[in-house]
């Protein structure tokens, strides 16, 4: 299994792990969420691969891809720290999960972002994903922020 930056080639397969990791989040959030449109999914994927703001890993064999991080570089002339990555998608397919995939894609995820002096990395992750929670935490993220809704329909 290796980390490696992921390539147009790579597409098909990662389209079709976004689209079992959003079936896991319909299940999880009971249907909040819409099925996949692979078109809209996979613009801050192929925007990787020219733009030096977008970092986007796969967790691969010689022939499947098992997980993947996507993440995006921020300006935030705002903050002290202004430098800030965003993660936006990241996910490991079910039959390989809890085997080590997704710490290789952080650890990898987080030496990139040292190299490049980022100075904060964020994500968002539901209350319900308990199991994310608990990852997260490995790392030493803490809840930061409260975002709250209400739904009109």
């Amino acid at each position: 299994m290796e980390i490696r930056t992921f390539k147009s080639a790579d597409l098909p397969q990662v389209m079709a792990l976004c689209r079992e990791i959003r079936q896991h989040h319909i299940d999880l959030l009971d249907g909040y969420f819409t099925p996949q449109n692979d078109t809209e999914e996979q613009k801050p994927f192929l925007a990787s691969l020219d733009n030096e703001n977008y970092i986007v890993l796969v967790a691969a064999d010689d022939k499947n891809i098992y997980g993947y991080l996507q993440a995006e570089i921020k300006y935030a002339p705002y903050l002290v720290a202004s430098r800030v990555a965003h993660i936006g998608n990241f996910g490991v397919t079910k039959s390989k999960r809890h085997q080590g995939i997704g710490k290789m894609l952080m650890d990898s995820f987080m030496e990139i972002c040292r190299s490049k002096e980022i100075d904060e990395v964020r994500l968002g992750v539901f209350n319900k994903n308990v199991g994310s929670h608990k990852f997260y935490e490995q790392y030493g993220f803490k809840p930061f922020e409260q975002r709250m809704q209400i739904m009109l329909k």
